[in-house]
């Protein structure tokens, strides 16, 4: 299975906590590496192509770090649940409020609307801590770029603050029934790594995301808060060498894994057991009282926390006015300018809320989260606030760029066939009426469905959608979910009678490589199954993909209505240059199959030096790669004249 690449464009900090009561300055220097490591690769991604296993490292020290307070309130009889959380509280809180409530007071002048729900629902899930597990129900084809979601890397906040939910209950109730506190941990630990090795490859968001496959990672980091591993009990010599293995470790996760490696999984053992040796080592360590109790790199350390939460929401903010990766310039000031505001962060608003124990102050935070929270609820339930005065101007193309859905129908397709399955979709125009053609294929069938609609309804016919990924016979898909629905839905369409006519389009480009072969092949099986049992078969070629995001033809609201796009169009040139070998190689399939019919999106969509995506003040695009709702019907009429044209001369032949 092909691992989701968008599962590593944003990993997260862990929280520090230099009031720990045996503050040792090396572990806010191991947290500098952890949080430059992230930014880096976010912002610079070649540079340091394993900077995102920084999450790991902050999973250790925050699995110690919290491990360590809670073992020395056990038994010192101190512990305190209200104390506990109401110190997540203000160590939490004010810096993560504060982004959040940038982030939206920016929204709303800059962001349109979809884009606005979507910040709603991540400031919900945020305040609530679920980000992690939105962002595993939010991974799939139609998921929008990990790049435009400006909240997206607090995923592993929210899997460190579900497991201080649960581990501080679990410690006590075993503290209070005198079990073995290593064993137990270590037997939780083994559950989760096997899990996380276990799913990473055919389940490899769920694996990403989920707590239960994360939290081995802050219970090696508690193994050793627990005297498991002793840190600093060794002699000085094998503590420094032992610093050394573990700093080895790290540089390697850094400079060899990659995104494209299944991750987590064993891989994740080189940052966590370098975390693990650094910090086990002793603050005298060479590597730890050298390199990580630099001042630099502790000054690095104690805004970590505010870096970690500002740095992600420029950059994606960044990439959204821009429509497509900022440049250099505009990647390097935005870092500059999250190590700033984290400063300002931890100077005046982190440490000034930060000690103390007041309720008032506990009670005050909460409710400010908890308002925060319903004001993103609020907007995702009224769809991004569509009326702000800063982008009711571009009404007409906020509407283009959200995805129309008949979800009524689709429902009642699914009841018509059975379909059950998350994998299976469906739509059928006329419910009450046995269909007669069925358009077959992926989110770019789904994008002409209201211009071919229009065609076959004219002409009596009643059209069948059915949704899957590479809509032929036995080809792997990579999911054996996909795989059934696929097999299902093409013999539907065949074994149905009424079906007199077959549609397939999909957003597969073909070349030269052993992969597209298998798909051409695949192709050949299909096309001969359908005409065999008397079909005839239409296949619609893809329209053309856009190098540039169409929201970057629409003005936004103040200073950045300068990066509008004109015209709104890309090269005709790059289009037929990138679409050479797929011309060929789709050309070498069906002239075996001289009955199959080609219709062409792009005459409609391109002229002799342009692409389109906007046309007489209409956006036909919605994304890159997928057309709006007036792009469908505008591409549905460049079909029609086609079909019509065809039918014309079969007539005039059989004359």
């Amino acid at each position: 299975m092909r691992i989701d690449k968008n599962l590593y464009a944003v990993t997260a900090a862990s929280t520090p906590f230099s009031d720990h009561p045996t503050y040792r300055r090396d572990i806010d220097g191991l947290r500098a590496i952890a949080v430059l490591s992230v930014v880096v690769f976010h912002a610079f991604p070649t540079w340091l192509r394993g900077g995102f296993i920084g999450v790991d490292i902050f999973f250790i020290i925050s699995g110690y770090l919290i491990s360590s307070i809670l073992l020395k309130g056990l038994e010192q009889e101190t512990f305190s649940f209200a104390t506990f959380y109401a110190r997540r509280i203000k160590r939490i809180f004010p810096a993560l409020f504060t982004v959040m409530a940038a982030c939206l007071a920016f929204g709303w002048f800059a962001l349109f609307p979809d884009e606005y729900k979507q910040l709603g629902k991540h400031v919900f899930g945020g305040a609530g801590f679920v980000s992690n597990l939105f962002s595993w129900n939010e991974v799939g084809y139609f998921d929008r770029a990990a790049e435009t979601k400006p909240l997206l890397h607090l995923w592993s906040l929210g899997i460190e603050e579900q497991f201080y939910i649960c581990w501080p209950v679990i410690l006590l109730l075993a503290w209070k029934r005198r079990l073995k506190l290593a064993a137990l941990t270590t037997v939780l630990a083994g559950a989760s790594f096997l899990l996380n090795v276990a799913g990473v490859t055919q389940h490899a968001s769920a694996t990403f995301y989920s707590p239960a496959s994360r939290a081995w990672e802050l219970l090696l980091g508690a193994l050793l808060a627990g005297h498991l591993l002793k840190p600093g009990q060794a002699s000085a010599t094998p503590r420094h060498w032992q610093s050394m293995l573990g700093l080895v470790l790290l540089a390697i996760g850094l400079v060899f894994i990659t995104r494209e490696r299944h991750f987590p999984g064993w891989l994740a053992l080189l940052p966590t057991l370098g975390a693990l040796l650094l910090i086990g080592a002793g603050s005298q360590a060479w590597v730890n009282r050298k390199l990580l109790s630099n001042r630099v790199m502790v000054w690095f350390g104690l805004i970590s926390y505010p870096l970690y939460l500002w740095h992600w929401p420029l950059l994606s903010l960044a990439q959204i006015v821009e429509s497509r990766t900022p440049s250099e310039t505009i990647r390097t000031g935005a870092v500059v300018l999250a190590v700033l505001l984290a400063w300002i962060t931890y100077r005046f608003i982190e440490r000034p809320l930060r000690f103390g124990t007041d309720r008032a102050r506990v009670a005050g935070l909460a409710c400010a989260m908890a308002a925060l929270a319903g004001f993103g609820g609020y907007l995702y339930l009224h769809e991004g606030l569509p009326t702000r005065s800063s982008i009711v101007d571009n009404a007409a193309q906020n509407t283009a760029l959200i995805t129309v859905e008949d979800k009524a129908n689709a429902a009642a397709c699914k009841a018509r066939y059975s379909f059950d399955s998350l994998y299976e979709y469906c739509l059928l125009v006329y419910g009450d009426k046995d269909p007669t053609v069925a358009l077959i294929g992926d989110s770019h069938a789904y994008h002409v469905v209201a211009g071919l609609n229009k065609y076959y309804t004219e002409h009596g016919d009643n059209l069948l959608m059915l949704g899957t990924r590479l809509p032929y016979w036995n080809l792997p898909v990579g999911d054996d979910g996909y795989q059934k629905a696929t097999q299902r839905m093409l013999e539907l369409a065949l074994a149905t009678p009424s079906i007199k006519t077959i549609l397939i389009t999909t957003a597969l480009k073909f070349d030269r490589s052993p992969g597209s072969t298998v798909v051409l092949n695949a192709m050949r099986e299909t096309y001969r199954r359908f005409e065999d049992a008397g079909k005839r078969v239409i296949v619609i070629d893809d329209i053309p993909v856009l190098d540039f995001e169409p929201r970057a033809c629409i003005k936004r609201a103040g200073i950045i209505s300068s990066t509008t796009k004109s015209p709104c169009a890309m090269q005709r040139a790059d289009f037929d240059r990138a679409t050479m070998e797929h011309k060929a190689a789709l050309a070498s399939v069906l002239k075996d199959f001289p009955n199959v019919t080609l219709l062409h999106t792009a005459p409609r969509l391109c002229d002799a030096q342009y692409c389109w995506a906007m046309k007489d003040n209409k956006l036909l695009y919605r994304d890159t790669n997928h057309l709006s709702y007036d792009g469908d019907l505008y591409v549905g009429q460049s079909l029609a004249e086609q079909l019509d044209l065809i039918d014309l001369k079969g007539k005039s032949q059989s004359k």
